[in-house]
């Protein structure tokens, strides 16, 4: 798993932890974040029973929600705190099942753009199995 980054500024990494603090989402999956830079993020969703299809393998719309997070908050460090960000297209590829966790997603920005900005993503199994690979288009939208 890559973890070479550039680490942020305590106040900026203050700021974006309490935004994770406030997320329902990353608070109702579990989701714990080890490492923030500027433009990545490291996340760790924990397998739970309740996270697993009809076959026992994680479901995909887990993966995909934490890969999702785990994009914007590497875009959040290189986002003023007056603009907002938005998903407008996600692509996953499913590369191999995940029977147990924990699951890592690890997330870069490729192009922080004035209005639009574009994440890549790899979700990777316990053993360190690339489990998916994504990539992730926002929208920044400014105060109104």
């Amino acid at each position: 798993m890559p973890q070479h980054y550039e680490p942020l500024e305590p106040e900026l990494e203050s700021m974006i932890r309490a935004r994770l603090a406030g997320n329902p989402i990353i608070n109702f999956l579990g989701v714990e974040v080890p490492e923030l830079g500027r433009g990545y993020a490291k996340f760790v969703l924990p397998f739970r029973s309740g996270y697993a299809n009809s076959i026992g393998l994680l479901q995909g719309g887990m993966i995909a929600s934490l890969a999702d997070e785990a994009v914007a908050y590497a875009l959040w460090s290189l986002t003023p705190g007056e603009e907002t960000i938005s998903t407008v297209e996600m692509k996953i590829n499913f590369l191999a099942p995940v029977r147990q966790g924990p699951v890592t997603a690890v997330a870069r920005i490729i192009r922080r753009g004035r209005t639009i900005s574009l994440g890549d993503v790899e979700v990777f199994g316990p053993e360190g199995k690339m489990a998916a690979k994504g990539l992730c288009t926002y929208i920044h939208l400014q105060p109104r």
